[in-house]
């Protein structure tokens, strides 16, 4: 399947820390995209209510505390609208691998997935074999850094749904530019180098 006939989703999960296993997350973002565009009409985003206080330091990033986030649906209210919203598409991540592992600490099933970090990198040629080169300066493929590189407006930085919007836009100039040297044109072409082939894109070659 060509990435221009695929339904996408891209998703960000904003978190009390960058540990799945230990932090929460406390909003989610998504807008869903049909091919080249954007799907705004269906974005969508939720506050998540925290089961425990969060540290100082995430309060300063999302000016949010558990204290006020006490009327905000719980995760169980939250999943299911989530799963709803991620069923049949493939999931657009920066740095996927923390969006996966919360999916999996809420008991869900990571999607097919397209990381916007990993296809920057093998975009600059970063990417050999499935593995980082070590080349590539960290500072370069922040998801704010992407967007000004590339031209997309930087606004609502730690919000899930304006990060959201803003990796859809990262990955369809990406895309794009993958397409047009002849890097990649499928979703399984882009999910293998997000480091996720496999699954039930393997039905479309």
């Amino acid at each position: 399947m060509t990435w221009r006939s695929a339904e996408f989703v891209a998703l960000d999960f904003e978190s009390t820390g960058m540990n799945p296993a230990r932090d929460e997350v406390i909003q989610v973002g998504l807008v869903p995209l049909r091919g080249e565009r954007a799907v705004l009409g269906g974005a969508w985003a939720s506050w998540v209510r925290p089961t425990r206080p969060f540290q100082g330091a995430s309060v300063a990033i999302h000016g949010l505390s558990a204290e006020r986030l006490q009327d905000a649906p719980d995760v169980l209210e939250v999943r299911g609208s989530l799963a709803a919203h991620l069923n049949g598409r493939v999931m657009i991540a920066h740095y996927a691998e923390l969006e996966r592992g919360f999916l999996k600490r809420w008991g869900m099933k990571p999607p097919p997935t397209v990381d916007t970090l990993m296809l920057a990198l093998a975009l600059d040629g970063h990417l050999k074999g499935g593995q980082t080169t070590q080349t590539a300066r960290r500072d370069a493929y922040t998801l704010t850094a992407l967007a000004r590189r590339f031209g997309v407006s930087v606004y609502g930085e730690h919000d899930a749904l304006a990060d959201a919007l803003i990796t859809a836009q990262v990955f369809l100039v990406i895309a794009t530019e993958l397409e047009r040297k002849g890097r990649a044109s499928t979703v399984k072409e882009f999910t293998r180098l997000s480091g996720y082939g496999g699954g039930w894109l393997g039905l479309f070659g």
